[in-house]
């Protein structure tokens, strides 16, 4: 199943994309969590993460910058710290438009820097393109035990 992960601690913007979601048929695709640290534990599958049939593996990381305990840059310089997480797509999703928080997000490897609409009816488009953009991602046919990520990908000579 693709899945995204979002990482946002704005309760409007996951009302929105969890709408948008469920608009587009995908409900069950989308997974939150409202701050870094958990997002980290999510990705790690620590803790109550562990279960990946519950807690799949993304295709794609849609990355809030300012959040609790770690900040999205943050998330990010982790994540691309990970071995097995350094080809995992992740889009800041920010409400900030600034070249800085651009090029820093750019310099820590993210994928895409998308800056937050301005309805909440444009949520919609962004599910659309994610899901155009990165329509697989790090298919996981089992249970992966807590702390190990394994990937899997149904072509592994197909680029990424």
């Amino acid at each position: 199943m693709w899945t995204v992960l979002y990482v946002e601690d704005e309760e409007n913007d996951v009302f929105f994309m969890r709408r948008s979601f469920r608009f587009a048929g995908l409900e069950e695709s989308l997974r939150v969590v409202g701050d870094g640290q958990n997002a980290i534990d999510y990705l790690s599958g620590r803790n109550v993460f562990g279960n990946r049939l519950k807690y799949p593996v993304p295709a794609v990381v849609l990355l809030d910058l300012n959040l609790p305990l770690v900040s999205g840059f943050q998330v990010l310089q982790w994540i691309r710290q990970q071995s097995k997480l350094q080809s995992l797509p992740v889009a800041i999703f920010s409400s900030s438009p600034r070249a800085e928080d651009r090029l820093r997000a750019k310099e820590l490897g993210a994928s895409e820097y998308i800056v937050k609409p301005d309805s909440a009816a444009d949520f919609g488009g962004v599910v659309e393109y994610l899901r155009r953009k990165w329509p697989e991602g790090m298919n996981v046919h089992e249970i992966i035990p807590s702390g190990s990520i394994q990937r899997a990908h149904a072509d592994p000579a197909r680029p990424r």
